[in-house]
């Protein structure tokens, strides 16, 4: 006789999932290690609401209503196009370097997972910039055990790999501050005039 299970119900399954999340920031090496088989749709509600409550308490921060409304709207927008970048990057890369193919919806959990400690303290990067660059640390360090745990990637090459996005990261944000910094300076420049 065939087993015929009826599909959790919707309330059940959002119950599942927030309870792996808070499982998931009491131990996240643990449970990044155990990445859960959760569809793509999920995946990506779970990565749009995490932006934006992120991208609206850092709003919060800043005086002014578009920075709530851009945390609201913008922040989604760009994080799920990192987490889309992220998760080609390593599906190619295990193509080339480690030649397999893994699953990509298992790389999309991972990324989207990992981003969480960004996105909790990305709130405070208003407050003190570097913070963001903690986050991202937390992040890439989640990549690298996840990329071991799940993917059975060699360690060495794992941390290998999260140092290399690392740095990426490192650049571009220390040249998105360095272009701010020239463009303030720039603004507040008195244009010469024959009074002075």
């Amino acid at each position: 006789m065939r087993d015929v299970s009826e599909p959790t119900p919707p309330e059940q399954r959002v119950k599942n999932i927030l309870k792996y999340i808070l499982q998931f920031l009491k131990h996240p090496l643990h449970e990044i290690a155990h990445l859960p088989d959760w569809s793509w749709k999920t995946l990506a509600w779970i990565q749009v609401i995490c932006a934006m409550i992120s991208g609206f308490a850092a709003g919060l921060t800043k005086p002014g209503f578009f920075s709530i409304l851009a945390g609201l709207i913008v922040t989604p927008f760009i994080a799920m196009l990192m987490v889309l970048v992220l998760t080609a990057f390593l599906y190619y890369y295990f193509q080339v370097f480690e030649k397999r193919t893994v699953p990509a919806s298992k790389l999309f959990a991972l990324a989207v997972l990992s981003s969480i400690p960004f996105f909790i303290l990305q709130i405070g990067s208003s407050l003190l910039p570097p913070i963001t660059l903690i986050g991202f640390g937390f992040s890439t360090m989640l990549i690298a055990v996840g990329l071991t745990e799940n993917f059975q990637m060699e360690k060495y090459r794992a941390i290998r790999l999260s140092i290399v996005l690392f740095t990426i990261v490192l650049l571009v944000w220390v040249g998105n501050k360095i272009s701010v910094y020239r463009l303030d300076r720039a603004a507040n420049q008195q244009p010469f005039t024959l009074e002075q």
